[in-house]
């Protein structure tokens, strides 16, 4: 899975729960090694075929695509203690999974929804995106988000490598390597600067 290498294990947990395991591929994104499993037998054909869409239940397919790719919002305890970062997993056999929880009485209700995920205008696939998770608004809508929060500057990361140049990354899968700090920085504002007009045009168009 080229530009997807993992490079570092991350494990999250407390005394309450146990632990949950993701790994960080090279652009910052945190996925369940099952999920990178998954993903890698999809691209390889190896995955198994599911049930074609005229022989689901309504009902069964809604649950399927909610469970086939899961964008999971920031994880914080009761104290408001960070307990994971935004992360991005799924259920194995999703469609199988989603017969059995309608039988037993699980629905996708529209109107109960109280938070949904909005994709990175311009951003990675949706199976690497964290996105971002929305509310309604006081009027009871769904807003769309302004480009500026996903490519938020704050966001930024420069460190020095191995070979003494700079890198800046950005969690949206934008990265930069220069000299000096500075030019790593401002390339990479340049590009979040690129990507935010973009998302914006095309929100006009």
């Amino acid at each position: 899975m080229s530009g997807k290498e993992i490079i570092e294990s991350v494990r999250f947990g407390n005394h309450a729960a146990p632990s949950s395991e993701y790994v960080k591929t090279d652009t910052g994104q945190l996925v369940t090694p099952e999920f990178l499993a998954l993903l890698q037998q999809t691209l390889s054909g190896k995955l198994a075929e599911a049930k074609p869409d005229e022989e689901l239940d309504p009902q069964v397919r809604a649950l399927a695509e909610e469970l086939a790719v899961i964008h999971l919002p920031e994880w914080h305890s009761q104290v408001g203690r960070k307990l994971a970062d935004p992360t991005v997993t799924s259920i194995k056999q999703a469609t199988r999974v989603a017969e059995y929880l309608v039988k037993r009485g699980v629905r996708v209700h529209p109107d109960l929804e109280e938070i949904r995920w909005a994709p990175t205008p311009g951003g990675l696939p949706g199976a690497f995106d964290t996105g971002m998770h929305i509310t309604k608004d006081p009027e009871g809508n769904w807003p769309v988000p302004d480009p500026e929060t996903f490519y938020d500057l704050d966001l930024i990361e420069v460190k020095q490598t191995d070979e003494g140049f700079w890198s800046a990354t950005h969690p949206r899968g934008l990265s930069t390597e220069a000299p000096t700090k500075t030019d790593a920085y401002a390339a990479l504002v340049n590009q979040l600067r690129q990507r935010i007009n973009e998302a914006r045009a095309s929100r006009e168009e």
